[in-house]
């Protein structure tokens, strides 16, 4: 008996029992340790599952948030790039506009068909000739010294109007009223202040650079004194009527190694008909003085340059 165990089970039909053996309990015993192993084990996999989904989903967010980032950035480099598109667009449109200048200075300057395509040495030489026109517009005496009514006497042979003898004029007669203003046509020093009541009166006389110098006769009054160096457009005189004179006006001539020159090749000589002078003064060599004039500023052209990296260098 001591290896049985009897179960009974009551109802309302009566009791019945039931025998378990020994080695039916040890079956029972080892199933309920397996049904709790598994349950532990079932726990533990169902924790690890929850604890991944836990992770996986604060993965998920770290992604979005990612996502969310790198679509912002995106969304900043397209605006950039269409912010450099446009700026691109623009420095283009400058460029097209620049070189278009560069070519309408080339072709004022003659040089259009005569230099490379490269812009930087097209803006170089363009510079280089366009400093040299200006050197000489500034230096070598060009356009009017006054306003004037008209042109009274022409240079070259004529009749004086008070001697009445056949003689050669050497400058121009320029009709104004007096006191009227007269300004240098060129830098340079005052050589001569001479007050005067006989021939050419009271006369003023310039001497520019590289041999050019002009004359100034029937004045009213001076506004400078010898040895003074003046700019182009500085007041030297006034206009008026003394000397030999039959009304108010100017006698203006221009010297070029002290040879008279025709003084309208001059006055009507400026930036805008800068090779008129050439074609009308010939015996002048122009070449020399305008290659000479190039070098000088392809020189001091080279030196700013180099000025120009040396403090960028330095600021780096």
């Amino acid at each position: 008996m001591k290896d049985r165990i009897i179960i009974s089970v009551s109802t309302i039909n009566g009791t019945r029992h039931f025998n378990v053996s020994k080695l039916f309990k040890r079956n029972a015993v080892i199933a309920m340790w397996a049904m709790l192993f598994g349950l532990i084990i079932t726990a533990a996999v169902i924790d690890y599952l929850l604890r991944t989904v836990d992770k996986s989903q604060h993965q998920r967010t770290a992604l979005t948030e990612q996502a969310a980032s790198l679509r912002a950035e995106i969304d900043a480099l397209n605006d950039s790039k269409q912010q450099l598109e446009l700026e691109l667009s623009a420095k283009q449109d400058e460029m097209l506009l620049v070189t278009s200048r560069v070519g309408e200075i080339e072709l004022a300057l003659g040089l259009e068909q005569q230099y490379p395509q490269n812009l930087e040495n097209r803006l170089d030489t363009a510079s280089v000739n366009s400093a040299a026109r200006q050197a000489m517009l500034q230096l070598v005496p060009n356009g009017s010294p006054l306003e004037f009514r008209r042109r009274s006497s022409r240079f070259g042979v004529r009749e004086h109007p008070i001697i009445g003898k056949q003689q050669h004029h050497k400058g121009v007669d320029l009709s104004a009223s007096r006191g009227t203003p007269i300004y240098a046509p060129a830098d340079g020093v005052v050589e001569i202040v001479r007050p005067n009541k006989q021939g050419y009166g009271n006369l003023l006389k310039i001497r520019h650079a590289f041999g050019f110098s002009t004359l100034y006769a029937h004045l009213d009054s001076f506004k400078v004194k010898s040895g003074h160096f003046v700019h182009k457009g500085e007041l030297i005189a006034t206009s008026g009527n003394t000397g030999l004179s039959t009304a108010p006006h100017l006698h203006y001539e221009v010297h070029f190694l002290d040879r008279a020159l025709n003084p309208q090749s001059f006055m009507d000589w400026d930036a805008t008909n800068f090779d008129l002078v050439f074609e009308k003064e010939r015996s002048i060599k122009w070449d020399s003085l305008v290659s000479m004039l190039e070098t000088k500023a392809s020189t001091q052209l080279q030196l700013s340059l180099h000025k120009d990296a040396q403090l960028t260098a330095v600021s780096d």
